[in-house]
Formats: structure tokens, C-alpha cells, sequence
């Protein structure tokens, strides 16, 4: 299995809530934007876009415009998102991923 995350980054003005999931292994499953608040920039909830961080890992550098493409028209919620997700993965790695013997 695994575990479940929401979080809420800011956009440009408002909040953006979304939902990470991380599974046993530590892989990312699809990002999901569960409420986006903003009247530009609606287009990370694009499942093209949100499927660029399907299986990434803590090793992955999850780098903004290089290992996550940019969006125009919605540069800071997209990059806040992976700044976001960035987070989560590195806060599962530090309490919740399997220790080593």
C-alpha cells in the first residue's frame, strides 16, 4: 500500500489543495488537484501534466522546468505544486520510509 497526502501551496493569490500519493516503495502515484481557487492557471489539473510526476522518487531531483515541465499561463502554480510535492516526498523520506537494517 502506501500513504496519502493533502497539502495546499499558493498559486499566484489563493490556495491550491492537492493530493500526493506515495506508495510502499516510495514511488509517486498521479498528482490529483482536488480545489484550484485561481481564475488563471487552471490547466495543472491537466492529466498530462499531473502524470509528469507519476513514479518519481526521493533520488529524483524533481526540478521545475527541467524534470517537470512548466505550463504557460500558469508558471507559479505549477512550480509551487512541484515545490510542494518536492516537500512531501522529502518529509515520507525522513518518516516514514523503511530504514534500512
Amino acid at each position: 500500500l502506501g500513504h496519502v497526502f493533502v497539502d495546499e501551496v499558493v498559486g499566484r493569490q489563493d490556495f491550491i489543495t492537492y493530493a500526493v500519493g506515495i506508495d510502499a516503495s516510495g514511488a509517486l502515484l498521479p498528482v490529483e488537484i482536488l480545489e484550484y481557487r485561481e481564475s488563471h492557471g487552471g490547466e495543472i489539473r491537466n492529466d498530462r501534466w499531473l502524470a509528469q510526476f507519476k513514479g518519481k522518487r526521493t533520488t529524483d531531483a524533481l526540478r521545475f522546468r527541467s524534470d517537470i515541465k512548466n505550463i504557460a499561463g500558469a508558471t507559479l502554480s505549477s512550480e509551487h505544486v512541484t515545490g510542494g510535492v518536492r516537500r512531501i516526498l522529502a518529509l515520507w523520506q525522513q518518516l516514514l520510509a523503511p530504514k534500512a537494517p
